[in-house]
């Protein structure tokens, strides 16, 4: 597919004049900075075509874009940080779709947030890390009150979502990135977390919408504090995967302060087991994506012990939360 093509169809159905546009990556959408020339009025353009279709999914129909950016424009109103606004094309529709080489594929633009995208390092102060809990907090505060129809449909982070990931490590051992052996390990551990998960219940305190893709390279430091960006993945899940995610890239010493800062917006228990077991799916969810990009394989074979041990821990009764230190992830 031409996406030069692409993305210059889309810019003209926008009421942009003169744009300026520079490729940012792609990922689980190709996205692209459009600037109008001569000022700094800045956005985002994301064509949703995920790189590899082992990314694609729900959040990738029309009418799961349309629903992320609901979300954002309701968020938007109640969030005293910056947002990532949607903005409409020239018909007045949030979600742009174009046919290339008889291939659809749907776009949308969001205002740009300024600030500095954060870093691994920046978590490693007490009080850093206490904000990114609240932030957090925030977005659940305002995730339990918001209310949306039947059409609002988005991808969910339930068992179907574990079993997915296993099956994707499946693959991974049908191409000998995976031992037999490791494999197994891997299953009696999916199954362990699996039986846990399903005694979960789904309560308005628990369960809800959430970012999906708490990452410190989806969080921009503006003037007024700590704003998500990247909300592809967001969709329905239990809250705690959320904080899971953010204690993955938290000094394992300061995740106490993580919980705090949480707890301070939304009290009650936080389920420590709970949060474990998030941690090693989301890690594991990681190795799964990467089984379909070959020039990953290498990666993976030089890092799958750590995951096994990681498995091996969690089948033996072991608290990781306090032992697991900072996850470093391939690029």
């Amino acid at each position: 597919m031409d996406y030069t093509k692409c993305f210059k169809e889309v810019i003209l159905k926008y009421p942009f004049i003169d744009p300026i546009v520079e490729f940012i990556r792609h990922n689980e959408n190709m996205t692209y900075k459009v600037t109008e020339k001569g000022s700094e009025v800045t956005y985002l353009l994301r064509m949703h075509k995920p790189i590899t279709i082992n990314m694609q999914g729900v959040q990738n129909r029309r009418e799961a874009i349309q629903a992320e950016l609901e979300y954002l424009s309701a968020w938007s109103s109640h969030s005293e940080l910056p947002v990532q606004i949607p903005v409409p094309n020239m018909n007045g529709e949030l979600v742009t779709s174009i046919v290339i080489e008889s291939e659809e594929v749907h776009c949308s633009v969001l205002k740009w947030i300024y600030g500095e995208t954060m870093s691994k390092s920046d978590f490693t102060s007490e009080e850093m890390v206490s904000t990114l809990g609240k932030s957090i907090a925030y977005l659940h505060q305002f995730s339990r009150n918001f209310k949306h129809g039947s059409s609002f449909i988005r991808p969910e982070y339930g068992i179907e979502w574990v079993d997915n990931i296993l099956t994707k490590l499946r693959a991974g051992e049908k191409m000998r990135i995976i031992t037999a052996e490791e494999f197994q390990i891997l299953e009696h551990a999916f199954s362990l977390v699996t039986g846990r998960m399903k005694g979960l219940s789904k309560s308005f305190e628990t369960w809800g919408f959430i970012h999906a893709d708490i990452h410190y390279s989806n969080l921009i430091r503006t003037s007024r504090g700590i704003s998500f960006i990247d909300f592809g993945l967001s969709g329905f899940g239990y809250y705690a995967m959320d904080v899971a995610m953010g204690a993955l890239f938290t000094k394992r010493e300061l995740r106490d302060d993580l919980l705090s800062g949480y707890s301070s917006i939304i009290s009650g228990k936080i389920d420590i087991a709970q949060l474990e077991d998030l941690m090693f799916l989301n890690i594991s969810e990681y190795y799964a994506f990467l089984v379909s990009r070959k020039e990953k394989h290498m990666w993976i074979r030089e890092h799958i012990p750590s995951l096994i041990e990681l498995c091996k821990s969690l089948l033996k009764g072991g608290t990781v939360f306090y032992k697991i230190n900072q996850v470093g992830l391939a690029n």
